[in-house]
């Protein structure tokens, strides 16, 4: 089970370092779900995963709900 969870946790860390839109942050809802469907994952299984590789879900200054590395978590 534990290789399951690094290899999503590869795969997901992989993506997101290959898009550019992704640089700063993942907007929680739409890029999240974008994300899911092109891993084959389910959207928990995503934000669990970005939990794991250090990211944070912050507000932004829009009040958008936002992933970011190393952020402050609410």
């Amino acid at each position: 089970m534990a290789q399951s969870n690094d290899q999503h946790a590869i795969g997901v860390d992989t993506y997101i370092s290959k898009n550019s839109r992704f640089k700063s942050f993942v907007y929680d809802r739409r890029e999240i779900l974008i994300i899911a469907n092109n891993l084959g994952l389910k959207t928990d299984r995503v934000r669990a995963e970005l939990r794991r590789l250090g990211y944070c879900l912050v507000m932004n200054s829009n009040g958008r709900m936002v992933w970011k590395r190393g952020g402050v978590s609410i």
